[in-house]
C-alpha cells in the first residue's frame, strides 16, 4: 500500500513537470499566419499630392506614401525654432539629420509673432524663412504647423492676447476670427514665398489647425480657483479636454467643425501655403478635413495631463490604421495611411504632475508603432528648447508648467545637449530611412496572442509581422512603461508565409532581453541577394563608388545569421558559412564587427553598442559611414565631431578613405577594428573655462564669468544633480530658464549666454521638497528622499562643469 501511494505521488510529479514543461513550451514557441493579408490599396480618392519644377512628385494612397513613384516612411522630428537661438540652428538641424531625421516639424506660434496687434516679427529667433532655408540646404524637408491654433505648451495655445475679451468667437467661422487669422496665413506666406514644395522648396506639409474639437489650452487671464477659460469656440467648449485623449461621446457639431478646417486650408492655399501634403490632428474625435488632409496620430505613454502613473496600452501591437491610438476617431480608417505626429519622446512636466520618461522608453514605443503599421513616424519633441518670454512676461502656457523651460526630456535637450533616446531611436530611424520603401507597402499582421496581452502582462511575447503574404519583418518587444520587465527567454516564432514556413531562429531558441527590441526581415531582396531570414536587424544602406552596402545591427542575446538562398560565394572575416537545405548560412561571430560580401554586396554586422556610435556622411553615391563615441554632424565632405569632456575623438571609417585632415588638434592614425576600414584619433588640447562658480549658502549659486572664451570650444554645461523642489536660473533680473524636479540632473548651457555674462552675474536659486508636496506620487521611489522627522528636503551635489569640443574634419 506504501509503495503504492509513493508511485502515485512519483506518477503525479513527473506529470506536473510534463505539463509544466508542455506549458511553458507552449508559452515561449509562437506561430503566426500571413500568408492570408490583404494588401490592396486605395489610389485617387484623396485630394492631395503635387509636383515640382523639378518633376518630383509626392502622393498619398489609402496606405502610405510615394515620392516620385516609390513608397517612402517619413521620420518626423519636432523643432520649434523660435524656442531655440538662431545662431546656432544649423548645428542642430545638422544633428537631427545625424539622429536619422529626415523631416522637421516646427510650430509657427502666432502669439510670438504677433505680440502687438497688426505688428508683425519675423526676425532673428523668429525668421521663420532662414530656419527652412537651413533644413533644404542639409538635405531635411519641413512640415510647417501654422495653426492658428497650435497648442504646444504655448500661452494661450499660441492665441495672441489682444484676441481676449472681444466680442470674437475664436476657432470658428467667426467672420472678425477669420479676417485676423487670413492676415496671420498672408503673413507666413509671404515670409515662405518660394519655399514650398511645388517651387523646389523643402516644404513638403502643412498642418492645419491642431486638435481641433478636441484640446483647448486655458486663457492666460485668469484668477486662482476661478473657472477655466478655454480657447475654444463656444459651442465646443463642452466637448474639448486638457491634453490628449480619447473622447467616446462623438461631436454634434461636427458639420460644423468640418467646414472651418475646409475654410483654413483655402485660406491657407490663398495665401502660398500649397503643398502636397495636408495634415489635422486626428485622435481622440478631433476634425479632420475629408479627404483633403491626413489625420495624424499621438502616443505619449507619460503624459502630465492625466492622474496616475498606470501601465499604458502604447506598448502592446495593435492594426493602428484600423484602430487607432485614442479611437474611436471622426473620419474612416480606409481611407487614409496612419501617420504618427505626436510619439511622445519626452514629456513636459508640470508643477504637481511630473512624469520621468526614460529614454530607454523611445525605441521600444517606435518599434511597437511601425510594427502595428504606422508609416509615418513623427516624434515629439525631438528637440528641446526655451519658450520666450518678454523680460519676466511669460509665454509659456498658465497651468503650472515650466514658466521658461521646454527642455521636454527630449532626444536633444534645452541646449543642444544630446541625451540616451538619440542614440537609441537611430535604430528606428536609419532602418525606415533605407527600408521604408520596401516596409510601406506591407501590412500589419497581429498573433493569436495578441488579444491576451494586457499592459501588465509581460510575460507574453508582444511582436507582429508586417508582410505581403511572401516577404516581411518580425518586430518584437520587450519593454512596458511603469513597469519593469525580465528577459524572455528560449523563444521561437514560426511564420507561415505562401512560400512556407520560416523560423526564427532557424534552429533553437533566443532570449529578448528586458527592454530590448528587434526588426528581423525575412524572404527580402536586398540589390540581388535573397535572404530567407536573418536574425540581423537592418540597419543602413548606402552606396559608395557605385558598390552597395548593408549595414546590420546583432541584438544582444540572439545568435546573429543570415540565410541566403542557394548557394552563394560568401567572403569576409569572422564568418562561418555552411549550407542547409540548399541555401547558404551566415553565422557572425557575436559582440564583434562582421563584414562579408555576396555577390558583390557589402554586410556590416555591427553588435548594437557600435551601431548607437554610427552615422552617414556624405552624399549620393559618396556615402560612408563613421563609427565615434562623439557626435558626428555632416557636411559633404567635411564633418564635425562634438564631444562631451573628452579631448580625445578616436572615429572610424568604412569604406576606408585615402586620408583626412584637420587645422585642430592633433591627428594620428590608429589601429582599425575590421577590414576595409581606417581610423584616427584626434587629440586636443584641454581646456579649462575661465569661470567661477560659488555656492553661497545651502540654496544658492552665483556663477562669475566676465572672461568666457569660445572660440576654441563649443559650449560649457553646468549640470546640478539635486533632489528638491525646483530650481530658478536668473540673470540680469530676468529669468532664464528653470527646472521642476524630476530626478534628472538640471544641465544649463552657456554658450547662448556668453555675451551677457560679460556684463552680468548668473545666480541659481533652489527650492525646497515639501514632504506633503502632491507631484511626489508621479516620482520613482528611490528619487525621493527620507524626510524622517523633517517637512522639506534640499540636497544639492557638487556641481559638475563640462566642456564641449567640436572639431572640423576634411574626408578625402
Amino acid at each position: 500500500m506504501e509503495v503504492n501511494k509513493k508511485q502515485n505521488v512519483t506518477i503525479l510529479v513527473m506529470l506536473l513537470i510534463v505539463f509544466n514543461q508542455v506549458k511553458l513550451f507552449a508559452q515561449n514557441h509562437y506561430k503566426i499566419d500571413v500568408s492570408n493579408v490583404k494588401t490592396n490599396v486605395l489610389r485617387d480618392h484623396l485630394d492631395l499630392g503635387g509636383s515640382n519644377s523639378k518633376g518630383d512628385t509626392i502622393s498619398v494612397n489609402s496606405f502610405y506614401l510615394e515620392h516620385n513613384k516609390k513608397p517612402f516612411i517619413p521620420v518626423i522630428g519636432e523643432f520649434h525654432y523660435s524656442r531655440y537661438p538662431h545662431q546656432y540652428w544649423e548645428e542642430e538641424i545638422k544633428k537631427m539629420k545625424a539622429g536619422g531625421i529626415t523631416v522637421v516639424a516646427t510650430y509657427v506660434f502666432w502669439n510670438l509673432h504677433e505680440f502687438k496687434e497688426g505688428v508683425f516679427n519675423w526676425e532673428a529667433d523668429y525668421d521663420v524663412r532662414t530656419f527652412t532655408e537651413l533644413c533644404a540646404k542639409n538635405g531635411l524637408q519641413v512640415i510647417m504647423r501654422v495653426g492658428p491654433f497650435a497648442h504646444g505648451e504655448m500661452r494661450n495655445g499660441g492665441l495672441p492676447d489682444w484676441l481676449y475679451g472681444r466680442p470674437i468667437d475664436v476657432r470658428s467661422n467667426d467672420q472678425t476670427y477669420l479676417y485676423y487669422v487670413n492676415r496671420f496665413y498672408q503673413e507666413i506666406g509671404k515670409q515662405l514665398k518660394g519655399l514650398m514644395f511645388k517651387d523646389g522648396g523643402p516644404i513638403v506639409g502643412v498642418q492645419i489647425e491642431n486638435e481641433y474639437q478636441h484640446s483647448s489650452a486655458p486663457w492666460a487671464f485668469t484668477y486662482i480657483g476661478a473657472p477655466k477659460e478655454r480657447t475654444a469656440a463656444r459651442r465646443d467648449r463642452k466637448i474639448v479636454q486638457d491634453g490628449v485623449g480619447i473622447n467616446d461621446k462623438g461631436n454634434e457639431f461636427a458639420n460644423v467643425g468640418k467646414d472651418h478646417m475646409k475654410t483654413l486650408k483655402n485660406l491657407a492655399i490663398d495665401a502660398g501655403l500649397v503643398a502636397p501634403i495636408y495634415t489635422a490632428t486626428g485622435w481622440g474625435y478631433a476634425t479632420i478635413i475629408e479627404k483633403e488632409s491626413i489625420p495624424v496620430m499621438a502616443g505619449y505613454a507619460y503624459p502630465f495631463w492625466t492622474s496616475g502613473n498606470k501601465p499604458s496600452s502604447f506598448y502592446l501591437f495593435k492594426d493602428l490604421q484600423q484602430n487607432p491610438d485614442y479611437a474611436p476617431v471622426s473620419y474612416d480608417v480606409n481611407l487614409y495611411p496612419s501617420m504618427a505626429a505626436e510619439l511622445g519622446t519626452g514629456m513636459a512636466v508640470t508643477y504637481d504632475r511630473r512624469p520621468r520618461v526614460p529614454g530607454e522608453s523611445f525605441l521600444p514605443l517606435m518599434v511597437r508603432t511601425v510594427g502595428s503599421g504606422t508609416n509615418g513616424l513623427g516624434f515629439y519633441m525631438y528637440h528641446g528648447g526655451t519658450t520666450p518670454s518678454v523680460g519676466n512676461y511669460y509665454m509659456s502656457e498658465g497651468s503650472g508648467l515650466n514658466n521658461k523651460s521646454y527642455d521636454y526630456q527630449a532626444p536633444i535637450g534645452e541646449f543642444g545637449k544630446v541625451t540616451s533616446g538619440f542614440y537609441s531611436l537611430k535604430l528606428i530611424n536609419y532602418f525606415l530611412q533605407s527600408y521604408g520603401n520596401d516596409l510601406a507597402p506591407l501590412y500589419p499582421v497581429l498573433p493569436k496572442t495578441n488579444d491576451e496581452i494586457k499592459p501588465g502582462n509581460t510575460e507574453t511575447l508582444r511582436y507582429s509581422v508586417r508582410s505581403d503574404g511572401n516577404k516581411g519583418y518580425l518586430f518584437m518587444h520587450n519593454f512596458q512603461d511603469h513597469l519593469e520587465t525580465k528577459d524572455l527567454e528560449d523563444l521561437n516564432i514560426t511564420i507561415n508565409t505562401k512560400k512556407g514556413e520560416v523560423k526564427f531562429p532557424a534552429s533553437g531558441t533566443f532570449t529578448l532581453k528586458s527592454g530590448s527590441s528587434a526588426i528581423f526581415p525575412f524572404h527580402v531582396n536586398y540589390d540581388g541577394v535573397l535572404i530567407e531570414m536573418a536574425t540581423l536587424q537592418p540597419f543602413y544602406h548606402f552606396v559608395n563608388n557605385n558598390k552597395p552596402y548593408h549595414v546590420m545591427v546583432a541584438v544582444d542575446g540572439i545568435a546573429p545569421e543570415m540565410h541566403i538562398k542557394g548557394n552563394v560565394k560568401v567572403k569576409g572575416k569572422g564568418t562561418k558559412t555552411f549550407k542547409k537545405n540548399g541555401n547558404t548560412v551566415v553565422v557572425c561571430k557575436k559582440n564583434s564587427i562582421n563584414e562579408f560580401q555576396v555577390n558583390g554586396v557589402s554586410f556590416l554586422v555591427l553588435p548594437q553598442e557600435e551601431a548607437l556610435k554610427m552615422c552617414a556622411v556624405g552624399e549620393d553615391d559618396q556615402q560612408q559611414i563613421i563609427l565615434s563615441d562623439a557626435v558626428v554632424l555632416n557636411d559633404d565632405k567635411q564633418v564635425s565631431f562634438i564631444s562631451n569632456n573628452k579631448e580625445q575623438i578616436d572615429f572610424t571609417v568604412y569604406p576606408a578613405l585615402d586620408n583626412v585632415n584637420t587645422t585642430q588638434g592633433k591627428l594620428t592614425v590608429i589601429k582599425s577594428t575590421f577590414p576595409h576600414s581606417n581610423s584616427w584619433r584626434i587629440t586636443l588640447p584641454k581646456v579649462t573655462p575661465a569661470l567661477d562658480l560659488i555656492q553661497t549658502d545651502n540654496s544658492h549659486f552665483v556663477l562669475k564669468s566676465t572672461y568666457l572664451d569660445l572660440s576654441t570650444i563649443n559650449d560649457v554645461f553646468i549640470t546640478f544633480d539635486y533632489m528638491g523642489d525646483r530650481g530658478i536660473c536668473m540673470m540680469n533680473g530676468e529669468l532664464q530658464t528653470d527646472d521642476l524636479y524630476t530626478s534628472k540632473p538640471w544641465t544649463i548651457g552657456l554658450k547662448k549666454y556668453q555675451e551677457a555674462l560679460k556684463s552680468n552675474h548668473m545666480y541659481f536659486y533652489f527650492m525646497p521638497m515639501y514632504k506633503d508636496a502632491s507631484y511626489l506620487s508621479y516620482l520613482d521611489k528611490n528619487v525621493i528622499p527620507d524626510f524622517s522627522d523633517k517637512k522639506s528636503f534640499l540636497e544639492i551635489k557638487e556641481p559638475k562643469i563640462s566642456v564641449e569640443y567640436k572639431v572640423n574634419v576634411t574626408l578625402h
